[in-house]
């Protein structure tokens, strides 16, 4: 994330007046494993490191290492919750917060994080997620019904077009549930989930695709025949990076057997995992499809009375 002077110098005020130089480095290594102060500081051993250039230390070494913003929610928890039963009130925090949404995020009360408030910036990791870490996620995939055909029918400049409209649409309503769009090829793509009840967010985002891709048709798609696509959701671990091509995942590979091979056109199924967390008001919307003895999923198509 990018950081602001002004954000690194309110962090060290932080440090400064709220605590004592232990409990500063403590709070460091929380975020930057094994912090050592006299390492970074180079004072030696015998001689008291002074608070304000402990804190300076601390504020400086996290924004190199691009951690100021988990550090701030460092300093939320321990002024909340305190430090091992006792209570730490942390000086300037409200302003440390007010920085952090002037530089575009805003603070999650439930997960305790700072996420990306939206806009151009918003990054595959709403700015929260780190390379190269497991975390559960839940994913939906849209792929377009014929495109081989399509491509072959109608001229370039017109696909391109409908599949950018396609495009812009999922994105749209993926990011009003605070989801992200981590890829998309062409004719499809792949939409990840993580906070709130994400399975049900993603869920709805699919069932809104369909909805608006039915109007896209009646209104506005220049194709002389229905565009249909396929949906489906499935919720799983999933190693995070920036660059979709690096990741390798079992939860993302389930997802393409299942949209491919057992969702019908214009339909949404999702796995039992994802089922599961439907609700009363919500499962009524889908019915079971058996593909094997032992395993069901859940589909969702528009029907209308």
């Amino acid at each position: 994330m990018k950081i602001s002077p002004r954000l690194q110098n309110y962090i060290s005020q932080a440090l400064s007046q709220s605590m004592d130089v232990v409990l500063m480095e403590r709070l460091a290594a929380r975020v930057i494993s094994g912090y050592d102060l006299y390492e970074r500081t180079g004072f030696p051993a015998t001689i008291p490191i002074p608070q304000v250039d402990a804190a300076r230390q601390i504020a400086a070494d996290l924004a190199r290492a691009g951690h100021i913003r988990r550090f701030a929610e460092v300093l939320v928890e321990v002024d909340r919750r305190g430090v091992m039963g006792r209570p730490v009130s942390i000086r300037m925090l409200p302003r440390i917060v007010k920085e952090l949404e002037t530089l575009g995020y805003r603070f999650k009360e439930a997960q305790g994080t700072f996420i990306e408030a939206g806009g151009r910036g918003k990054t595959k990791g709403w700015g929260a997620l780190i390379e190269g870490q497991i975390y559960k996620l839940s994913f939906l995939r849209i792929d377009t019904v014929g495109n081989t055909e399509l491509v072959r029918k109608y001229s370039k400049q017109m696909v391109v077009q409908v599949y950018n409209d396609v495009r812009q649409l999922l994105a749209n309503i993926v990011e009003n549930r605070e989801g992200r769009l981590w890829h998309w090829e062409g004719d499809g793509g792949i939409a990840a989930f993580y906070y709130g009840n994400k399975n049900i967010q993603a869920a709805l985002s699919g069932m809104e695709m369909l909805l608006e891709l039915f109007m896209y048709n009646l209104f506005h798609c220049p194709f002389s025949e229905t565009l249909r696509v396929r949906l489906a959701v499935h919720t799983g671990p999933c190693q995070f990076y920036q660059n979709y091509e690096r990741i390798r995942s079992d939860t993302l590979r389930r997802l393409e057997v299942i949209e491919s091979q057992f969702a019908e056109n214009d339909s949404l199924v999702i796995t039992p995992g994802v089922y599961s967390d439907m609700g009363n008001k919500l499962d009524k919307f889908f019915k079971p499809l058996r593909v094997s003895r032992h395993n069901l999923l859940y589909q969702y198509k528009l029907e209308w009375e």
